[in-house]
């Protein structure tokens, strides 16, 4: 553990440490929250995934799990007084902002679909899969960790394009999508998908100012990594999960047979190599490996441009590792602060992924460092929308440039 952060190993004074408690404990609520409105019980897409977003000081986002079994065992309860909201461990209080549930989440498309089946709020970003499958299930070689249910007699159709739109429309109104997160499964197409993505992509920039981040799973040829830049995407992700080569044949079977361990690599230092710096990224993922495992993977994918995002490890009901204990706060945060130097001394920005409440983000990793006192490193427009749109037109401009010299030669 980091030392000089903590009085007496109270995690309650620092947002890092409280935040990863959050995510690997849960919270109890006090039932008045309920009674007043404040949280509706019950609902499906409370948040994501059945849990709460809340805001900790230092505008720390985070999601966390409020109806799962083991929250109900957690060491924090979430309560209210006179109007405010606080986490407790019964020793200290902390002051925390409860995040809405997003008012779109109450809409249905033309069609009749809700629009929470089609995008979920994560932080300052929205998730759409227009895709509604993985074939690493069809194929019977999923990754471990992940669960599914049957696809036999599922609906594994896409959503249409003006449904997608209806959704982004809905949250862009409500200030809810400053980023859109594109995601998708395993497709066996050469291209990784970006064929049938490629109609939303354009539709969404057409219609909107706002930028999109990919997460899928690598093509079989770079082209299509160039393909997906021009199209569209500005910032693309590609999850590795676990560095180490056996644990990850043995973790992700799925990726290991039908890609490959170095056509990860290859992508992903490919990709750097076309979208600006900082907006190619990786999952690693925290409790799945020895510690010094994921920090060879740090090193290994800044050292080709690839910023590293660490979720934790847990145990998700209904997959093979549900029995698998998650690992603890004291040795998780070491390896969020070695990311935080890391990305420093390279000079990778970090300026992409932030404020994600379902992870631990690179700049957040300053809460683990000497870095802790000084706030936030970035000074920014603070209006987000601002934000999304200046960006937005920077990486307008550098996208045509890129397209233009591609095409001279």
């Amino acid at each position: 553990m980091a030392k000089g952060l903590l009085v007496e190993d109270d995690y309650m004074l620092n947002p890092g440490y409280l935040k990863l408690e959050l995510m690997l404990k849960g919270v109890r609520v006090d039932r008045s929250l309920f009674e007043k409105g404040l949280i509706r019980e019950g609902l499906p897409r409370e948040g994501i995934l059945g849990n709460l977003d809340l805001i900790l000081p230092e505008e720390t986002w985070v999601n966390v799990s409020f109806q799962e079994e083991r929250a109900r065992s957690s060491p924090y309860l979430l309560l209210e007084r006179a109007g405010r909201v606080y986490i407790t461990n019964g020793k200290r209080d902390v002051e925390v902002r409860l995040v809405p549930r997003p008012a779109f989440y109450d809409k249905r498309t033309s069609t009749g679909i809700p629009l929470y089946n089609i995008g979920v709020v994560h932080g300052n970003y929205i998730a759409i899969s227009p895709v509604k499958r993985c074939e690493f299930f069809k194929y019977q070689v999923e990754c471990k960790y992940c669960s599914q249910e049957d696809e036999d007699g599922r609906d594994l159709s896409l959503y249409s394009i003006d449904e997608v739109l209806e959704t982004v429309e809905a949250a862009y109104e409500e200030g809810k999508a400053h980023i859109v997160y594109i995601t998708m499964g395993f497709v066996s197409s050469p291209d990784g998908g970006i064929g049938i993505l490629r109609p939303y992509i354009e539709a969404i920039k057409k219609n909107f100012s706002i930028l999109i981040s990919l997460e899928a799973l690598p093509p079989k040829r770079n082209e299509w990594i160039d393909e997906a830049y021009a199209c569209g995407i500005d910032s693309v992700i590609y999850n590795l999960e676990v560095f180490d080569p056996e644990l990850f044949k043995r973790f992700c079977p799925g990726r290991a047979e039908l890609i490959g361990r170095d056509r990860y690599l290859e992508a992903l230092e490919y990709a750097a190599s076309v979208f600006p710096k900082g907006t190619v990224a990786s999952h690693l993922i925290v409790g799945l490996e020895p510690r010094e495992s994921t920090l060879k993977g740090i090193d290994y994918l800044t050292d080709i441009g690839v910023v590293p995002i660490l979720p934790i490890f847990k145990p998700i009901r209904g997959s093979q590792l549900e029995g698998m204990e998650p690992p603890s706060t004291d040795e998780v945060a070491p390896i969020y602060a070695y990311l935080y130097r890391t990305l420093k001394r390279k000079r990778i920005s970090m300026r992409w992924v932030k404020d994600m409440s379902i992870v631990t983000t690179p700049i957040e990793g300053r809460f683990f460092t000497e870095d802790r006192k000084k706030g936030s490193p970035f000074v920014t427009i603070s209006n987000p929308r601002l934000r999304a749109k200046a960006a937005w037109g920077l990486a307008t401009i550098r996208r045509r440039l890129r397209v233009r010299q591609r095409g001279d030669e």
